[in-house]
C-alpha cells in the first residue's frame, strides 16, 4: 500500500505540473509580447502609410495593397505562433498521458502484488487436496512448495474462522516442518489460548519451544510440559521433552527424575533404556562423553566480530546424515579464546547425543542471534573428530572464515 500512496502522490504533482504548465516558464509570456508587438508595428506602419498618402508621397491605390499585405504577413506571424504553441502542449500533454499510465500500472500491480495474489488463490483452491494428502494419507511424496501452499490457505481459512484451535494446532505442525519456529509457536499459543488443556499443542509448542533453546523459551516449555505431565502422568514424551528441558536449563534434580520416570516406563529391552541410563549416569556425576573445546578467532576475521551476538558450539554426525545436533551450547559472546564442554546433557533429543556419535564434525559459529541456521555475515570455524565414548576430549577450534 506504501507504494500505491508514493504513486497517488506522484500522478497528483504530474497533474498540477500540467495544468500550471503555461505559467511555468517565460515561453508563453514571450510569445503573448511578441504577438502584441506584431500588432503594435503593423498599426504604426498603417498610420505611417495613411501619413505618407496625405503629404502625397505615395498614391492611394498603393495604400490599399500595402495594408493588405501587412494584414497578410500579420495572419501568417499569428498563426505560426499558435501552431507552435499547439505543438508544444500536444507534446507535453502526451509525455504526461504516458507517465501517468506506466505509473499507474507499475503502482497497481505492486499494491495488488499480482504474483501473491495468484498464489493465494491457487493456494486457496488446492486445500481440500493438499489437506487430504498431508494430514489423512501423510503423502511422503508432498514438497516444499506444497506444504507451503497449504499452510497459506490454511492461515487465510483461519483468518475467516478464527475459532478453531486444531486448525491453529495444523498450522503450528505446519511451520514447524518447515523450520519456521517463530510462526508455529505463534500459531500454537493461539490454539492454546481457544483450547488451554489440549495435550497435542501442550506438547508441540513445548517441542518448538526447546529447539529455540534460548533460557525463556526452556523456562516456557517447563512449565508447559509439567502442566501436561500433571494431565497425562503416562505421557513418554512429554516426560522426555521435560527432562532435556531440565538438563539444559541445569535442574539437575527434576532431568534425573524425569529421565528415571521414563525409564520405569519402557520395558527392560527397549533400545532407549541404555540412553536414559546414561543420561542419569551423567547428570549423577558418573563417567561420561565430554569434549573441552578451545574456540579462538583468527586475525582475519577479527574486523566482522559483531559488539553484541552469539556464541554457537555444537557436534553432530559428520557423515549428514543427521543435520540436527547431537550437542549444542549458545551463549551470549564473549572475550575469545574460550573453553566450552560439550556432553550427553547437551543433546536435543533423548536417543541422539554425542556418545551415539563415532566421527563427529565439531562447529563453533559467532551469530547475530541465538539461531543456528546459517545466515550470511556469521563467522564460523569447524573440526572432524573421532568420538571416544566414556572419556574427556579435547579440541581446538579456530573461528575462520565469514559465512556468505
Amino acid at each position: 500500500m506504501t507504494m500505491f500512496w508514493i504513486a497517488v502522490a506522484v500522478m497528483a504533482l504530474l497533474a498540477a505540473f500540467l495544468v500550471a504548465w503555461p505559467w511555468l516558464g517565460k515561453t508563453f509570456n514571450k510569445t503573448v509580447d511578441g504577438q502584441r508587438l506584431n500588432v503594435a508595428l503593423t498599426r504604426q506602419r498603417l498610420q505611417e502609410l495613411r501619413r505618407e498618402v496625405a503629404e502625397g508621397l505615395i498614391e492611394s491605390k498603393d495604400l490599399e495593397t500595402a495594408e493588405q499585405e501587412l494584414k497578410l504577413a500579420l495572419a501568417v506571424e499569428q498563426g505560426e505562433a499558435e501552431q507552435q504553441r499547439a505543438t508544444g502542449s500536444k507534446a507535453v500533454f502526451i509525455a504526461g498521458l504516458l507517465i501517468a499510465v506506466m505509473v499507474s500500472a507499475l503502482s497497481y500491480w505492486k499494491a495488488n502484488e499480482i504474483d501473491a495474489l495468484q498464489d493465494w488463490q491457487q493456494a486457496n483452491s488446492q486445500l481440500a487436496e493438499l489437506g487430504r494428502r498431508v494430514v489423512v494419507e501423510a503423502d511422503p511424496t508432498v514438497t516444499v512448495d506444497e506444504l507451503q501452499r497449504f499452510a497459506l490457505a490454511l492461515r487465510t481459512k483461519l483468518n475467516a474462522e478464527p475459532a478453531a484451535p486444531e486448525g491453529w494446532l495444523l498450522l503450528g505442525r505446519l511451520y514447524a516442518s518447515l523450520s519456521r519456529l517463530d510462526s508455529a509457536i505463534e500459531a500454537y499459543e493461539k490454539s492454546l489460548s481457544l483450547d488451554p488443556e489440549r495435550g497435542g499443542t501442550l506438547l508441540s509448542l513445548s517441542q518448538a519451544l526447546v529447539m529455540v533453546g534460548n533460557e525463556e523459551s526452556l523456562i516456557r516449555a517447563k512449565q508447559l510440559l509439567t502442566k501436561l505431565q500433571l494431565q497425562e502422568p503416562e505421557n513418554q514424551s512429554s516426560l522426555g521433552l521435560l527432562a532435556i528441558a531440565a538438563s539444559q536449563l541445569g535442574d539437575t534434580p527434576l532431568a534425573i527424575k524425569s529421565w528415571t520416570a521414563l525409564g520405569a516406563m519402557l520395558p527392560a529391552d527397549d533400545p532407549m533404556q541404555a540412553s536414559i541410563q546414561q543420561r542419569i549416569s551423567e547428570l549423577s556425576g558418573m563417567s561420561s562423553t565430554r569434549l573441552l573445546v578451545q574456540v579462538a578467532l583468527s586475525e582475519e576475521v577479527k574486523a566482522q566480530l559483531p559488539e553484541q551476538g552469539y556464541l554457537i558450539v555444537f557436534a553432530r554426525s559428520s557423515d549428514g546424515a543427521m543435520k540436527m545436533p547431537a550437542a549444542v551450547i549458545k551463549q551470549p559472546l564473549s572475550v575469545l579464546p574460550i573453553e566450552i564442554e560439550l556432553s550427553d546433557s547437551n543433546a536435543m533429543l533423548p536417543n541422539y547425543n554425542l556418545s551415539s556419535l563415532a566421527h563427529a564434525q565439531v562447529i563453533a559459529r559467532v551469530s547475530r542471534d541465538e539461531n543456528v541456521e546459517i545466515a550470511p555475515g556469521e563467522l564460523q570455524g569447524e573440526i572432524q573428530l573421532e568420538v571416544a565414548k566414556g572419556t574427556t576430549m579435547r579440541a581446538e577450534i579456530l573461528i575462520d572464515k565469514e559465512l556468505n
